[in-house]
């Protein structure tokens, strides 16, 4: 028997009045509250009531199933809804690359529950034709994230998504690359400096104290913009059920800048700074002018640099133009093409790795990249911001969509990467 909830139907009713009076723009200058006259004021007023009816849902759901926390025998709260499968990510500062910001926003208590549905295309198809048909629960959100500054917070679950949609295409990350979780603008994590070591000792003498040493490294947000603009047509004609095309759209670009700047980031502000232009990491050279590679030398001393380090390398990053050349090589006798060495490390190949860096008189030149990308630690913010550009492109039949994601790249361990120059293949 289904239980009424009177001060739950009320503050529903209130909110969907307030949906009716500002519209499918969502203008907030239409919509009357007592006591709340800005705009700033009434979209607290909207985040406030839902997260009442939030909390009246959630002792409603508790008194259909039965009572409070039956399965904890607490009193104190709803039992919980099924496991959310693999090994919890609450408190954990970093991520490897098999475990999701989505998993970490939810064991964390980042966002709300009744985000974890949302459709990040149904969400951008709503700001921008203002239709909102099986989108209501979208439309709840992005009444939630409006900013007094302009623009709306992508709600936590579908900013993880987009987030682990990047990752997913991202060669760091691949490779092995840690992820941090940034839940403010700066954020320090400890970083072992000096192990010291073990040492033999006679009975009844003193202990020779061997202490590891501890530094930090300190991850600042810093702004990547991107302005996205599609047609109009684009969202009226797209199926609304197609999940993701728009996502994956915003993450593809979000991988590309990552790559691009954890490898070869210059450091000069407002840019992080990659491994190429990180002191402490082993720079190979081959020649004044560069050399074609003729086999696999390269990559086998990187990996033998890497270990002699006292690291494990995971991968090779490079150009597609090498991954080509290496295909391509043949045996002197029988033209045979040569196969790798036994153990040779997964060569991901992506176009962030130029090929017509100048060396001596040589400007067709190339980068291998060769570490333990573990010691490569992308901080990332955990919610990001999109404005809705409505008029500036509207003589063209376009709208536009201009996203703020916030982001640093450490590396952790320099000396745990090498950086081969002047590939030329």
């Amino acid at each position: 028997m289904a239980i009424s909830f009177p001060a739950l139907e009320e503050k529903r009713a209130e909110l969907k009045r307030i949906f009716d009076e500002a519209g499918d723009d969502f203008d907030l200058s239409r919509v009357t509250v007592k006591n709340h006259h800005t705009a700033t004021e009434k979209a607290q007023y909207i985040k406030k009531l839902n997260s009442e009816i939030d909390d009246l849902k959630r002792v409603a759901e508790a008194a259909e199933i039965g009572g409070y926390g039956h399965e904890s025998g607490d009193g104190a709260r709803p039992a919980s809804r099924g496991n959310t499968g693999g090994h919890s990510l609450k408190g954990a500062e970093t991520l490897r690359k098999d475990q999701s910001f989505v998993q970490w926003g939810r064991d964390n208590g980042h966002g709300n529950r009744d985000h974890e549905g949302l459709s990040f295309d149904r969400l951008i198809r709503g700001m921008a034709t203002g239709k909102w048909r099986d989108a209501d629960a979208e439309r709840k959100a992005l009444s939630e994230g409006t900013l007094s500054a302009g623009g709306y917070l992508v709600p936590t679950p579908l900013a993880g998504n987009v987030i682990d949609l990047a990752r997913n295409q991202m060669r760091v990350a691949q490779a092995g690359a840690t992820f941090v979780p940034m839940t403010a603008q700066t954020l320090k994590i400890a970083r072992l400096t000096g192990e010291g070591s073990p040492g033999w000792r006679n009975e009844n003498s003193a202990i020779t104290a061997a202490d590891m040493t501890f530094d930090s490294v300190t991850f600042q947000a810093r702004s990547l913009n991107r302005l996205v603009t599609m047609s109009v047509e684009l969202f009226e004609d797209s199926d609304p059920s197609a999940s993701n095309v728009i996502a994956n759209s915003f993450a593809q670009q979000i991988a590309l800048e990552m790559d691009r700047v954890a490898l070869r980031g210059t450091g000069t502000a407002p840019e992080p700074r990659g491994v190429a232009n990180t002191a402490g990491v082993t720079t190979t050279g081959h020649g004044a002018n560069g050399s074609a590679i003729s086999n696999y030398d390269f990559h086998l001393d990187a990996v033998g640099a890497v270990r002699n380090a006292n690291f494990e390398p995971g991968a090779h990053i490079q150009a597609p133009r090498t991954n080509t050349s290496l295909s391509k090589l043949k045996e002197a006798t029988t033209n045979a093409y040569l196969q790798p060495p036994a153990g040779m490390l997964p060569m991901l190949p992506t176009r962030q790795v130029p090929v017509n860096l100048t060396v001596g008189s040589s400007s067709d030149c190339s980068e291998i990249y060769t570490g333990d990308w573990s010691q490569l630690a992308i901080g990332i913010r955990t919610e990001f911001r999109i404005e809705f550009l409505r008029e500036r492109y509207a003589d063209n039949g376009q709208v536009a969509f201009l996203a703020w994601l916030r982001g640093d790249v450490q590396l952790l361990q320099p000396s745990a990467f090498v950086v081969d120059v002047g590939v030329r293949s």
